[in-house]
């Protein structure tokens, strides 16, 4: 349908977003109308709505569906070509509304999804109603697979892949993997060739060629990340450039779409359970001098502590001079004058805190006295030791 139609002849009246019919709060026809206006400033507004009132924190309310039928129809407008700040998490840039309506889809989409861990956040009927329009969601993304905007047919490959786990939508794989083989990976965009590397890699599809023939270095690390490069002395060199890359780790700091932020949960640690400890202290020489912002996310801390420690620490043997190294490394950089404040108790170095050689200087609290709040914009220039976590 129309996406004019949608609008007058659905039933706003008896659907509701995350906060009702509050007063001053804009309701679902609203949001979506300015979506299409001339004023730029609404429409972002209106994107803005989508996430924190449409589909607040992953839950799909009863206003979702319809709002899903209505954005799969807007998308050919081309008042979806207005640029819009890009979703935090792709960094600070312009996009245009079209991919990010197409992220909304994607989030939309996964939050229906049938998960192995929780249910999803809505009432059954609304996620019933969700799944029931994959498929037209998944034929509306394909359509954008052939957009000549990188920023779009980014953001259509993860609509795409979040699409094709779903069990009515598997038949399509091998097409859009020939498709991914003959046109995303001939793309001169690298995130779109990231992306393409990594949906066919999570549907178990080769990508050697891509690791031994592609020219870039961050496309090639997220090929040595599929199962089939795991022991692929090639695949752990390509990732271990991109770590001693502090420009291209940072790149990989940014969200993709269904994959989540390659860097910190997905290339380091499979660099650390890969690489020998000599390699892996000089990849993390360079990059923990200038850490991109979100580093110190994930779990690689306590990998890296048990990599270099197998048997514990304190050694009850002497220290091998990697070890050491290592240890070196640690306290300068990561807990140095000049490394991030340690804030939060989910900071990966609470792994390694007690790592640090007696008389280093210690950036942080004391071991156990880790932060359990947020810390006040006022007080961000202080270091952890300097704020009151009573």
């Amino acid at each position: 349908m129309r996406y004019e139609d949608l609008l007058a002849e659905t039933d706003w009246s008896a659907v509701e977003h995350a906060c009702g019919t509050a007063p001053g709060v804009p309701q679902t026809p609203e949001i979506l109308a300015a979506l299409v206006s001339q004023d730029v400033a609404a429409q972002v507004g209106a994107l803005g709505d989508l996430y924190q009132l449409v589909h607040h924190q992953d839950t799909v309310y009863t206003a979702t569906p319809p709002a899903v039928d209505f954005v799969v129809a807007v998308l050919g407008d081309p008042r979806t070509l207005t640029p819009v700040p890009a979703d935090p998490g792709r960094g600070a840039k312009l996009v245009p509304l079209r991919a990010e309506l197409l992220g909304w889809l994607t989030s939309v989409m996964e939050a229906a999804a049938e998960h192995d861990q929780w249910p999803p956040a809505g009432e059954p009927a609304e996620i019933a109603a969700c799944r029931a329009a994959r498929p037209r969601v998944y034929h509306a993304a394909r359509l954008w697979c052939a957009d000549p905007d990188p920023e779009v047919l980014f953001a259509a490959l993860g609509t795409v892949a979040c699409l094709l786990d779903a069990p009515e939508l598997n038949d399509h794989r091998h097409e859009t993997a020939v498709w991914l083989r003959e046109n995303a990976l001939a793309s001169p965009d690298r995130g779109v060739r990231v992306m393409a590397v990594l949906i066919l890699a999570s549907w178990g599809y080769d990508t050697a060629s891509v690791l031994q023939h592609d020219s870039d270095p961050v496309v090639r690390a997220t090929a040595a990340l599929s199962a089939a490069n795991v022991r692929t002395p090639a695949g752990t060199q390509a990732i271990l450039q991109v770590l001693s890359t502090p420009i291209d780790a940072a790149w990989c700091q940014q969200v993709f779409p269904h994959f989540g932020r390659l860097f910190p949960f997905r290339l380091l640690p499979a660099a650390i359970d890969r690489a020998t400890l000599d390699e892996l202290i000089a990849a993390l020489t360079p990059l923990l001098a200038d850490a991109p912002d979100g580093t110190y996310a994930g779990d690689w801390g306590a990998r890296l502590r048990a990599k270099a420690f197998p048997d514990g620490f304190p050694s009850a043997r002497p220290l091998d001079p990697a070890q050491r190294a290592l240890l070196q490394l640690i306290a300068e950089r990561c807990f140095g004058p000049a490394a991030p404040p340690v804030r939060f108790d989910t900071d990966t170095r609470r792994a390694l805190r007690d790592l640090i050689p007696d008389g280093a200087v210690r950036r942080g609290p004391a071991a156990g006295q880790w932060p359990t709040r947020q810390v006040k914009p006022e007080e961000a220039h202080l270091s952890s030791t300097q704020i009151d976590l009573g």
